[in-house]
């Protein structure tokens, strides 16, 4: 496993570094501080830091009983919770526009809970709500992006 960690890393930071200088080439817009590039240049950064620390943590491990990477196999339970997962955010993905942010955000967020084994419904519920409502607070009134209402945008204008 100790390897394979490696070889991801490396493949993570050279793919991150590919990202990062496609950035580059954005285009540039005047007085606008939140431009095209801004969240794809976080996300390549963020990936080459996660990247980077995972090299660096299997290179100083020093375990003697390291196991062989598991097995990509549709059977595995937590491959399929992985697959089960992805098809949930492309649902989301896809009920972004008609539904809307306020409404399929925590949805999604809950089901994903549900899916990871939290079982705290109140809290999960709670949580969902609140992530969901500073984030739409961020985007529209800090950075003044405009957030998809579906549903809710006849009620609310």
């Amino acid at each position: 496993m100790r390897k394979a960690n490696i070889i991801a890393g490396i493949v993570g930071m050279a793919f991150s570094a590919f990202a990062f200088i496609q950035t580059l080439s954005f285009r540039q817009f005047l007085n606008v501080p939140v431009g095209p590039e801004f969240f794809p240049r976080r996300l390549a950064v963020g990936l080459f830091i996660c990247s980077a620390a995972l090299v660096l943590q299997s290179l100083l491990k020093n375990n003697k009983n390291d196991k062989t990477a598991p097995t990509i196999s549709p059977l595995d339970k937590n491959m399929q919770r992985l697959l089960l997962g992805i098809a949930i955010i492309l649902v989301y993905a896809l009920c972004w526009e008609p539904v809307g942010f306020i409404i399929a955000t925590p949805l999604a967020m809950f089901v994903i809970m549900l899916l990871l084994g939290f079982r705290k419904y109140l809290y999960m519920a709670l949580f969902s709500l609140a992530a969901t409502a500073i984030v739409f607070s961020v985007f529209s009134y800090v950075l003044n992006i405009t957030m998809p209402l579906g549903l809710l945008h006849d009620l609310l204008y």
